[in-house]
């Protein structure tokens, strides 16, 4: 299992084009896997445990119903914008007398009577049978709604910053979303695979965070999660995955904990929807119980009340979202041992092994840059290069001198007008010497090993 482990772990290493080598790697996979034995001997007792993707995998029904609620709501956050947008009384008037057609039904189709107002109001085309979302989408523009910019604050507690932003286009969705009911099936996974914490926030996701490898500013705590001893991962993928789920775009992720009766539920990404984050904690509830073999019955404590159940590791990179009110913890009903757990752990150098306490990396400060060729498996530093999204040393790969395309294996070699050879590839070696295959005008040929060449034929070689 930890070969397996150790070449995926490689494989996100090179995808992120990070530098790293096998003791650092080693290092990290040894940690984890003494820390994850608790939970590991726990979930395998799950009937639908997979122990090549050591995960308990599920099918995953999520039905979503108009949200009234919702809707009242973002329209009125609409009606502000749209306020903003409107150059005159007149003109808002007519935009919420449309908008308020639109949305008057509380249903994915607004009623064919409607329709005549939000077309003399909006001054838009709209057809019976068309969704509500589509004609408020096309209200909103002709009234430009998408156009309004403001500054909002973004990044972390500790590291606010401001940014402009057009509010329009979050509104909408959440409209849209409240408006059309849907029943969705989709693959989840509670995973403890090491390169799940890795690719928490993978790249190829339509959204990302903080813990993202490539620029994301807690990409240390993936390493921080991975190390303790109750971090677990839950996420929802597309049905088109059906194994290798950790190389897998995530829809939705999130962190669940589990300790000593206690099972707590950190922020969902992206949304953080509460009718998803209470589906998904029923899911995880559930399979933490039949593992127990207990009765699937929790008590929940939320914000300040879970603060009892947990704290974060000493040194630890993670970002802890289940500070800043994102947490729910259940508790076992019936037990009467409630334990404290301990979240994250002090991260592991990807390079040298040793402990890296700097939340913006995965190596620490003082190592330089090594890699582990795909090639020969070999750790170097510094000294190769990147094809097709794998790090291959100089003696596994080679830049032709010709087209300059890197490429794998050795290089075929050919003379330079300055009579130098030059390691070219086999693609550009064909098209230098094929015509001499067929000459028969031997006698101004150059010898190369085995092979003779045309001076006239070696024009395409750098002098």
């Amino acid at each position: 299992m930890m070969d397996e482990l150790k070449q995926q772990f490689y494989e996100v290493m090179h995808k992120y084009q990070k530098p790293f080598s096998e003791e650092g790697v080693t290092a990290n996979l040894t940690q984890w896997y003494e820390q994850k034995q608790g939970l590991l001997q726990l979930l395998r007792r799950h009937p639908l445990w997979n122990e090549k993707e050591l995960a308990i995998v599920f099918r995953v029904e999520e039905r979503r119903e108009i949200d009234r609620a919702t809707v009242d709501e973002t329209r009125a956050a609409i009606l502000e914008l749209g306020r903003r947008a409107c150059t005159d009384d007149t003109v808002y008037e007519n935009f919420e007398t449309a908008l308020r057609a639109s949305t008057a039904d509380y249903a994915r189709i607004p009623n064919e009577y409607r329709l005549d107002t939000i077309r003399q109001y909006g001054d838009i085309k709209c057809a019976p049978g068309q969704k509500a979302s589509r004609i408020i989408n096309r209200l909103c523009l002709k009234f430009h709604l998408d156009q309004i910019e403001e500054e909002a604050e973004a990044g972390e507690p500790d590291n606010r910053y401001m940014r402009t932003v057009k509010p329009y286009n979050a509104l909408f969705a959440r409209l849209a979303d409240a408006l059309n009911p849907a029943h969705i099936e989709k693959t989840a996974v509670l995973s403890i695979h090491p390169c799940d914490f890795l690719e928490m926030s993978n790249r190829d996701n339509t959204w990302s965070s903080c813990h993202c490898l490539e620029g994301g500013g807690y990409r240390g705590g993936c390493q921080s999660y991975m190390g303790d001893a109750v971090s677990m991962i839950f996420f929802t993928v597309s049905d088109e995955y059906t194994q290798d789920f950790h190389t897998a775009p995530r829809i939705t992720r999130e962190i669940f904990c589990y300790k000593d009766n206690v099972l707590l539920q950190s922020r969902l990404y992206p949304t953080d929807l509460e009718d998803q984050k209470t589906l998904y904690r029923s899911i995880v509830q559930q399979a933490i119980a039949t593992c127990l073999d207990k009765p699937n019955l929790w008590s929940l404590k939320r914000g300040k009340d879970t603060e009892p159940y947990c704290e974060s590791a000493a040194d630890s990179n993670h970002y802890p979202d289940y500070k800043y009110g994102y947490a729910v913890a259940s508790l076992l009903k019936g037990e009467n041992d409630y334990g404290q757990m301990t979240i994250g752990s002090v991260a592991r150098c990807v390079c040298c092994g040793g402990e890296q306490k700097n939340h913006r990396s995965i190596r620490c400060a003082e190592c330089g840059n090594m890699y582990v060729c795909k090639g020969c498996g070999k750790t170097v530093h510094g000294y190769g290069r990147y094809i097709d999204e794998h790090f291959y040393c100089n003696e596994c790969s080679y830049e032709c001198a010709v087209c300059k395309e890197k490429f794998i294996g050795m290089p075929r070699i050919g003379i330079a007008r300055s009579g130098e050879q030059r390691g070219i590839c086999p693609a550009c070696y064909e098209q230098v010497v094929g015509v001499c295959r067929n000459c028969t005008i031997h006698g101004d040929c150059l010898s190369i090993g085995a092979n003779r060449f045309c001076p006239n034929q070696m024009s395409g070689l750098a002098a």
